[in-house]
């Protein structure tokens, strides 16, 4: 079965940002545990979900799983923007199916319009974000935005080895991560970060770096990584009231209205 989400005000944060060089093998460990927790929805195969747009517009294509993972970005930077674009869905059992299709035997992929692949999740997500109008055009700023995402990415990082344990080593491996210094650390950074840049990490205006934050934030506290309590940013509360504000933005807050559900329940406003 083929489901395809064709959308124009997108709808639709690895749970994690998880750097652009992962595995195929560790992201297809983290994705697996992601489908084990997601049982409510059903993914046969490869789908496809249409929503409202144009037939002449030929959006672009966007290749993942259906849980939030790397795709998650790109997903609401699309959607901020109102960039056209559509969904192919794919089930994880099925999946080494497809795998041969994709440029370096992963996802996400974004399929542009006149056919050709763009791979890595980190690519995918700037280029959805300079569509989208949300990619600096100032160096100084651009290179703010990156900051930004670069250290939430660093804290997502933290995490990866323990998708490599045995499902009963995971809860203590990541309890140990929350409890050492170099993870407190890293969130102390990003709340000066936060603290000293103003009302968005790269200026006076939403920017890619704020949607990386956002998803980075969100998806820590999500509850798909068992161990890590969902009231983490209670202790970090600049943290917590940039995550909320950012979840209200009305482009963010509608998307995750419409599919909330699941893991995704935690990137709505107040959620943290």
């Amino acid at each position: 079965m083929l489901l395809v989400k064709r959308i124009k005000s997108v709808r639709d944060i690895s749970g994690q940002r998880w750097s652009p060089i992962l595995s195929s093998e560790l992201q297809r460990s983290i994705l697996k545990q992601i489908f084990d927790s997601t049982q409510s929805r059903t993914l046969l195969g490869r789908r496809k979900v249409v929503t409202t747009a144009a037939v002449s517009e030929m959006p672009l294509k966007l290749h993942y799983f259906d849980p939030p993972g790397r795709a998650e970005t790109s997903r609401l930077c699309f959607t901020i923007g109102k960039v056209p674009y559509e969904e192919v869905i794919y089930e994880f059992k099925t999946w080494p199916e497809h795998k041969a299709k994709m440029p370096f035997g992963q996802v996400p992929v974004l399929e542009l319009e006149d056919g050709k692949m763009l791979a890595q999740g980190g690519a995918i997500e700037r280029y959805a974000a300079k569509l989208a109008g949300l990619y600096p055009e100032d160096p100084l700023k651009a290179a703010l935005a990156d900051q930004a995402a670069f250290h939430m990415a660093d804290i997502s990082e933290l995490f990866v080895p323990t998708f490599r344990l045995a499902p009963e080593e995971r809860v203590k491996a990541r309890q140990e991560i929350l409890a050492a210094d170099k993870f407190k650390e890293k969130l102390q950074q990003l709340s000066k970060l936060l603290e000293t840049s103003g009302e968005y990490v790269a200026g006076d205006k939403l920017s890619y770096g704020d949607v990386v934050v956002f998803v980075g934030l969100s998806n820590i506290i999500c509850g798909f990584m068992d161990g890590v309590p969902r009231d983490l940013l209670e202790d970090y509360p600049v943290l917590k009231a940039y995550r909320n504000r950012i979840a209200s933005i009305p482009a963010i807050k509608e998307f995750y209205e419409k599919r909330g559900e699941g893991f995704r329940a935690a990137f709505k406003p107040d959620a943290a």
